[in-house]
C-alpha cells in the first residue's frame, strides 16, 4: 500500500489552517494564497515555509507556530479523522497515526518505541529541515490533535524540541503543559501508559463528522447484522486501510481465520461480502466530504491504487467516483 518514498509534503487540507489563523486574527489571506486539494493536493516543505513566513510576516509576535498549531483541527488533517473513529485508546491512535505516514510518504519519518514505561515518538532532522516555526507549529498541531481526540488523556511526559527556547519558554510550557527541553537532537514525544490507555472520544465535535459516516456505513452495509457480525464489520473497519486482510480482522477478534470464516459462513455470510459491502457503502459516505482528495478516500477504502478504486466503484454504480463529487 505504501508510495514511492518522497520527500516531505504538505496537503492543501492541513496549509488551510494558515487561512483559519489569519481570518481569526481579522486578516484575508490573498496576500499568502493557498491552494485546494482539488487543484493542488500537496505542498512542497519548501513552499509551506514560504507561506508560514508570509503569514507570520503580516502578523508577527512571539511562538508564532505554536499559535497557528493550536488551531489544526482533524478536519485539516483528512484521512485521520475517518481512521480514528476505529481506534479505541491513544496507544491505537498514534499506530494509526504512523500508518497514514507510511502510506503519504512512503516511508515512517516518525520513530515510535513502545515499552513498558510508555512510548517515544520522534522526527529527527531528516523529516524536512528544523525550520523554528514549522516545529513550533507541527509539533503544537499534534499536540492539539490528539487533545480533541483523546481529552482523559494525560499531558505529554515532556517534548522535546530541536531549536533553541529563543525566549519563549514560556509559550511552549503553556501549549504542552509539561517540560520542554530544547537544543535536542530530534522533536520528541513522551507519553506514559496511563495516557496510552486512555480512551478516543468518538463523540466529541471533533470526530462527529467521521463517526457518523461510519455509523451510517454499517447500518447500510448490513442494516440487520448480528452482534457477531457487527464486531466482524468494526474490526474491518479497524484494518480497512491496510486492505482488511481476514487474518488481520481474525486476530483483532481473538479467533483464527478458519473460525472467522466459519462462524460467519453460520450467519449466511463471509469476510469478503462484509469486506465489499462496507467499502461500496463507506465510498459513498467519504466522496461527500470535498476535503478528502480521490487518492484519500482510495486509501481509507483499502485499495493500493487510485484506479482500483476506480474501477471497483465503476463495478458498483456505473459510474466514476469523480462524478459524485460535491
Amino acid at each position: 500500500m505504501a508510495r514511492t518514498p518522497t520527500m516531505i509534503a504538505i496537503s492543501a487540507a492541513f496549509a488551510s489552517v494558515l487561512g483559519d489563523w489569519l481570518e481569526r486574527n481579522g486578516q484575508t489571506n490573498e496576500a499568502v494564497p493557498l491552494t485546494s486539494a482539488a487543484t493542488v493536493p500537496q505542498l512542497t516543505i519548501r513552499q509551506w515555509e514560504q507561506r508560514v513566513r508570509e503569514a507570520v510576516a503580516r502578523l508577527p509576535g512571539p511562538a508564532r507556530g505554536l499559535e497557528i498549531g493550536s488551531l489544526v483541527r482533524l478536519s485539516h488533517v483528512g484521512p485521520l479523522g475517518y481512521m480514528a473513529v476505529n481506534t479505541s485508546t491513544l496507544r491505537e491512535f498514534l499506530r494509526t497515526y504512523l500508518l497514514l505516514e507510511k502510506w503519504f510518504y512512503g516511508v515512517n519519518w516518525a520513530t515510535a518505541t513502545f515499552g513498558d514505561a510508555g512510548c517515544e515518538i520522534a522526527w529527527d532532522a531528516r523529516f524536512g529541515f528544523p525550520d523554528r516555526l514549522l516545529e513550533q507549529l507541527h509539533a503544537a498541531a499534534l499536540a492539539t490533535i490528539l487533545r480533541s481526540a483523546c481529552p482523559t488523556a494525560s499531558p505529554p511526559l515532556r517534548v522535546d524540541f530541536m531549536n533553541a527556547e529563543a525566549g519563549e519558554a514560556e509559550h511552549y510550557a503553556a501549549a504542552f503543559a509539561c517540560p520542554v527541553r530544547f537544543d535536542a537532537p530530534a522533536l520528541c514525544f513522551e507519553f506514559s501508559q496511563a495516557s496510552l490507555a486512555a480512551p478516543i472520544d468518538v463523540a466529541s465535535a471533533a470526530l462527529d463528522k467521521a463517526w457518523r459516516s461510519r455509523q451510517r456505513t454499517l447500518r447500510e452495509a448490513l442494516p440487520e447484522a448480528t452482534a457477531f457480525v457487527r464486531a466482524v464489520q468494526s474490526a474491518i473497519f479497524l484494518h480497512l486501510p491496510e486492505g482488511a486482510p481476514a487474518e488481520a480482522v481474525a486476530a483483532s477478534l481473538h479467533l483464527s481465520r478458519r473460525t472467522l470464516q466459519r462462524r460467519l459462513a453460520e450467519y449466511g455470510c463471509s469476510h469478503r461480502q462484509l469486506l465489499d459491502g462496507i467499502r461500496e457503502k463507506h465510498a459513498g459516505q467519504l466522496l461527500n466530504d470535498p476535503k478528502l482528495t480521490l487518492e484519500e478516500i482510495a486509501f481509507l477504502l483499502g485499495y493500493a491504487e487510485q484506479s482500483a478504486f476506480n474501477h471497483a466503484y465503476r463495478r458498483w454504480t456505473g459510474t466514476a467516483p469523480l462524478s459524485k463529487r460535491p
